[in-house]
């Protein structure tokens, strides 16, 4: 098992300022949330791919994951709009092409609200139509589109384990994985080892945080409703050896690295506590 942060925390400071802390707690590597200040699509060209590549080799950490900033956005790969949808495919096709040339082999895809006067049948046929042209486009670049669940209260259309199932089963392409932000299951009081058993080797990514069970706050580790050691045991359990990164933005923002020594502690704590070894 490895463990990461989420640049989206650090969405006050540099990406290199990210990269530095990082290694500083001792991290295996840095998801890169693409909002305006960290790789976004629009701004990305070969000299952002040289720095980000020159950021991965000074500081000898992984990027597993490139999330493309997505929701509230006129992309929703779901909308009911046409344009919208097709927007939105395109924009998830640049962020694979960027995933595939910083040498990051997974991309985060999320499914926004499509508004309250659509179908659900239509509203989930746009969805798979959109993921199949997004993943045909990934298949020949080694990129893994992974489908994030939400709660229900940011969009409905792909929030439990059983959703993440059907849209494998329905888009059926090899490069469509699903991932666990732990969040999303506690809102819908759904067992997290029911993802391990649905999903198998589909399940390729896990964020981690604690939360107060009724909204989708991403509090700090030791805070909240979740024994969080508990949680990492489970995932050991069920032999998961990929990426467990922390997304903590509903606590980082106002001091990133004093909430960055808060996790770091608790996880050496929690990895000594269940017998995992880690550079902590």
């Amino acid at each position: 098992m490895k463990f990461g942060i989420m640049s989206l925390d650090f969405k006050r400071l540099s990406l290199e300022e990210t990269f530095y802390l990082a290694q500083l707690y001792g991290f295996d590597g840095v998801e890169i949330f693409g909002s305006r200040c960290h790789l976004y699509p629009d701004d990305y060209s070969d000299e952002v791919a040289d720095e980000v590549r020159n950021l991965q080799k000074k500081y000898q950490l992984e990027i597993p994951m490139y999330t493309p900033l997505a929701l509230n956005l006129p992309l929703c790969i779901c909308s009911p709009n046409e344009k919208e949808r097709e927007y939105g495919v395109a924009y998830y096709q640049k962020a694979v092409r960027i995933a595939s040339e910083i040498g990051c082999r997974r991309l985060l895809v999320v499914a926004d609200h499509p508004g309250y006067f659509s179908a659900d049948r239509d509203v989930w046929s746009w969805l798979v139509g959109s993921m199949r042209k997004i993943c045909s486009y990934a298949a020949d670049r080694n990129v893994q589109v992974t489908i994030e669940p939400l709660t229900p209260m940011e969009s409905p259309v792909v929030s439990t384990v059983d959703h993440c199932v059907r849209l494998l089963e329905d888009v059926d392409s090899p490069c469509l994985y699903a991932m666990m932000d732990i969040v999303p299951p506690t809102i819908v009081k759904e067992p997290i080892s029911k993802y391990f058993s649905m999903l198998g080797d589909r399940l390729n990514y896990i964020h981690i945080c604690n939360n107060d069970g009724v909204t989708d706050a991403h509090l700090r580790l030791d805070t909240g409703i979740l024994p969080v050691t508990d949680v990492i045991n489970v995932i050991c359990k069920h032999g998961y050896q990929g990426y467990v990164t922390t997304e903590l933005y509903s606590e980082m923002y106002y001091d990133p690295e004093l909430m960055l020594s808060n996790t770091a502690r608790y996880l050496k704590n929690a990895a000594t506590e269940l017998g995992l070894e880690h550079r902590f």
